[in-house]
């Protein structure tokens, strides 16, 4: 993976991991900062939703509570794959991403209804496509590193990873 996007995509991984499960539904960021509450962007998706915005049938992982995860993966070998993440962070989407060393050139600022603000990288490989995205609604980061082998549509996945960006801007927990 070109040192690029693949950085970006990789700092985001290792650095918005924090998910955490819960089937309380959506509390509050200031609530969330607490360590006793869970919350886990999956909390607002289910397959069948994501489903529908990839245009293929995905399963979700939740993991566990001691190691949670938001993940959907493809029923069909080949099919888009999507791991969603997310950072309590106050200092907006940009400062975010400058402190992940994420270059301005590589992201591109993208409209998602609801959020405050929405980046995307996308990098094409002879194998397939990553796309990365970053979505700000208050003071909540969420990120989604999306990958789909070949054959694909470009701005189909392209489209369907901004539209669960939206996803997760409509249910990111409120301040």
């Amino acid at each position: 993976m070109r040192r690029g996007v693949g950085a970006a995509a990789v700092a985001a991984a290792v650095l918005l991991a924090g998910c955490s499960s819960s089937s309380d539904g959506p509390p509050s960021a200031a609530e969330s900062k607490a360590p006793d509450v869970a919350w886990n962007p999956c909390d607002g998706l289910t397959a069948a939703g994501v489903s529908r915005i990839a245009g293929e049938p995905v399963t979700m992982q939740t993991g566990t509570v001691d190691q949670p995860r938001c993940t959907f993966v493809p029923k069909r070998t080949g099919g888009p794959a999507y791991d969603v993440s997310y950072l309590f962070f106050d200092g907006g989407l940009d400062t975010a991403l400058d402190s992940m060393g994420a270059a301005g050139s590589q992201l591109r600022p993208v409209t998602v209804p609801g959020a405050d603000a929405a980046r995307i990288a996308v990098r094409e490989r002879r194998t397939g496509i990553l796309v990365t995205g970053f979505v700000q609604t208050q003071g909540v980061v969420q990120s989604v590193n999306a990958v789909h082998l070949k054959p694909y549509d470009r701005d189909a996945f392209v489209t369907s990873t901004t539209d669960l960006l939206a996803a997760l801007a409509r249910s990111a927990p409120t301040e």
